[in-house]
């Protein structure tokens, strides 16, 4: 098979970037032979750690342990770049791909967005993990992408590696989609079953948060914040709904006393922290991040733990239900592989 090189630059790297970096050297023979690709790194910048930066590829074995040893990047390595950030990294790493894993920012979409449009005006694919720029400024990065050619993809900003996204465009064609309903927060679900167990709103918490799962401030998750940046990407890109997370009805779960998950399943239901959207009469898309009490016999009572689940409310095909039990980085560093695979298919 005729080999093709891909070189990528990324910003960020966390969890999700070790990850994926170390997903990459366990697929290299499988990226050779199965794809005909070979994928070169050619650079890599972080608020924190540094920045990297080789045109002809950076050692990602020697990137691990680096960071794995030091928690951040050498300054005295040769291919360390001092004073520079994530849009000098995009003008000079001679990339095809730009893969975004920065933080969330839930007022704006920035600085990702800016990163994002950075990459496409120089000619270069997008890969992002990052939620804003979809809740954000959808259709905008949407026809920056089309008018200049470019793939602009994005699996991962919701429930980690299931295939959202892919489901939909290759799954459902000749669909409509009228309505979908989720439970796409792993915190705020965790903390209900721990209550429902027995146990109190701030124990289950520091729970969450020993299991290092949820944030040492988890307020965006319990006050629905992450929730509706979820739900509105979804929306922008399943329905266009061109909404912005302002759009969003959100209530928090913090108003939700243990009492009243214990009274609920006492009386043979559930409460649930729901992500909704759903098309009116009027054509207008309604997005909500509310708890509601829901009977057993409803599937997202199914939904346990750190699980998460949507559903896809459809013109032709009904009710489709789409479930990702108790995810790790793994499967968030897959979601990311699967658009780098699709966009190796595709190109």
């Amino acid at each position: 098979m005729e080999k093709k090189t891909i070189k990528i630059c990324m910003a960020g790297f966390g969890n999700v970037g070790v990850r994926f970096t170390r997903l990459l050297l366990e697929k290299e023979r499988e990226l050779r032979d199965d794809y005909g690709c070979r994928v070169l790194v050619t650079g890599v910048c972080t608020r924190s750690k540094g920045t990297m930066m080789n045109p002809r590829g950076l050692d990602l074995g020697g990137l691990l342990i680096m960071n794995g040893e030091l928690g951040r990047f050498e300054p005295e390595h040769p291919d360390f770049v001092s004073g520079c950030d994530t849009h000098a990294m995009i003008a000079a790493a001679e990339a095809d791909l730009f893969i975004e894993l920065s933080t969330l920012s839930i007022g704006d979409g920035e600085p990702a967005t800016s990163y994002i449009k950075e990459a496409f005006a120089r000619g270069m694919d997008v890969i992002t993990a990052n939620k804003g720029p979809e809740a954000w400024s959808f259709n905008e990065l949407k026809e920056i992408a089309e008018t200049s050619g470019r793939k602009f993809l994005y699996e991962t900003i919701v429930m980690d590696g299931a295939p959202i996204f892919n489901m939909a465009r290759a799954g459902l064609r000749g669909n409509r989609i009228i309505a979908l309903r989720g439970i796409l927060n792993s915190t705020t679900n965790f903390i209900l079953g721990e209550i429902e167990k027995g146990g109190n709103f701030a124990d289950a918490v520091a729970e969450a948060q020993r299991l290092q799962f949820a944030e040492a401030d988890p307020s965006m998750d319990i006050d629905g914040w992450d929730g509706a940046a979820k739900i509105c990407a979804l929306a922008n890109i399943l329905m266009d709904a061109r909404l912005t997370p302002k759009d969003v009805k959100v209530k928090s779960l913090a108003g939700i006393a243990a009492d009243d998950v214990k009274a609920a399943w006492a009386e043979g239901c559930r409460i649930k922290y729901i992500c909704g959207a759903e098309r009116g009469d009027d054509g207008a898309v309604r997005l909500s991040v509310e708890p509601r009490r829901l009977p057993l016999s409803d599937p997202m009572c199914s939904v346990n733990g750190r699980s998460s689940a949507l559903i896809f409310h459809t013109d032709l095909a009904g009710e489709i239900m789409l479930t990702e039990r108790d995810p790790d980085i793994l499967q968030t560093a897959y979601g990311v592989y699967s658009d780098l695979l699709t966009l190796i298919a595709e190109r």
